[in-house]
């Protein structure tokens, strides 16, 4: 409920800080007024619309209140304690202890903070662009409410017996969060993606967790990768436009027991091996058609890494033939 009303506070500001003109249905030509003409559905508006505005805040809203529910009910069920960092107090030496942090997923979860929080603020700037705010705007934007995203989600673990509020989860969240918005200022971020793959290999979290569904945590059968395409870096260059090069992160089956509540309980956390992966990859930007409809279906399908070959790096180096 805080989250929402902090959400709202946001969008009203938005609204109200907007200039007169941007709210406007009328516009001249030739020193007459004229009735502005109607923006298709599925086109960005060129001038805030108010309801557009509107439905866009509803329909975040809600679907927040859906995301607070579920992570409500899978993460935070457990008694609740006062709040602690995750180092496990409240002091300001606590708040930023590396710990924790630095064994758990073998800082894997970082990476997935980052991509998660990409994705919340990709959602809220393309809604508040469609509503007719500036790409500079809707970037900036998206990039606060991400971040206030992350932060909610960090106070309310820090109420929690199993966890604690990260400092460093934080942060990795308000980088991806922003990060859309430094895409646009850099030529080679612009030529970067961040992409998300999984594959069930092991058992071990389905056996031992509890929370069975929620995959996102299982990170050793995830593999998070950064995939760079030459031919948006440079235009001009002869390289495929539709293709990427991608280097891969991920853990390996000995990470075992990180988990919370596994059968050796905090004895073997740290333990486990990095895998990291190099492959060919599919910019479906430069594969779809250039038309509205199908750029935005490439911008989706962008988030998610294609199995492709892949040269595997790990105790066990190989040549996989495929890898999800």
């Amino acid at each position: 409920m805080r989250l929402s009303l902090v959400l709202f506070s946001f969008f009203i500001m938005l609204a109200y800080t907007s200039n007169a003109n941007e709210v406007s249905t009328l516009e001249v030509k030739d020193s007459l007024i004229v009735p502005k003409t109607k923006t298709p559905f599925f086109k960005n508006d060129s001038v805030l619309n108010i309801k557009r505005f509107a439905f866009v805040n509803s329909t975040a809203l809600l679907a927040l209140y859906g995301s607070y529910h579920y992570i409500n009910t899978a993460w935070w069920a457990d008694s609740k304690t006062a709040f602690h960092f995750d180092g496990g107090g409240t002091s300001i030496t606590q708040a930023f202890d590396f710990g924790r942090d630095a064994i758990y997923a073998k800082g894997l979860d970082k990476v997935g903070h980052f991509y998660g929080s990409r994705i919340t603020s990709d959602i809220f700037a393309r809604g508040i662009r469609w509503s007719g705010k500036t790409e500079q705007q809707s970037l900036l934007w998206g990039g606060f409410l991400g971040t206030a995203v992350q932060g909610f989600i960090e106070i309310k673990d820090g109420y929690s017996p199993n966890w604690g509020f990260s400092v460093y989860d934080w942060m990795s969240g308000s980088l991806g969060s922003f990060y859309p918005y430094f895409q646009s200022k850099s030529r080679f971020l612009k030529a970067l993606d961040v992409k998300y793959s999984y594959y069930k290999k092991y058992d071990y979290y389905y056996k031992h967790v509890q929370r069975v569904s929620n995959f996102q945590d299982d990170y050793m059968n995830s593999t998070f990768w950064f995939t760079f395409n030459p031919k948006r870096y440079k235009p001009e260059s002869k390289w495929p436009k539709w293709l990427g090069i991608s280097l891969g992160v991920g853990v390996d089956e000995t990470l075992d027991d990180y988990y919370i509540g596994a059968p050796n309980g905090y004895a073997d956390l740290g333990k486990g091996g990095y895998e990291v992966y190099i492959a060919p990859d599919i910019d479906f930007k430069g594969l779809l058609p250039k038309k509205p409809f199908w750029q935005t279906l490439a911008h989706v399908l962008n988030y998610i890494k294609v199995p492709t070959p892949a040269l595997r790096f790990s105790k066990d180096t190989k040549l996989m033939p495929i890898h999800f």
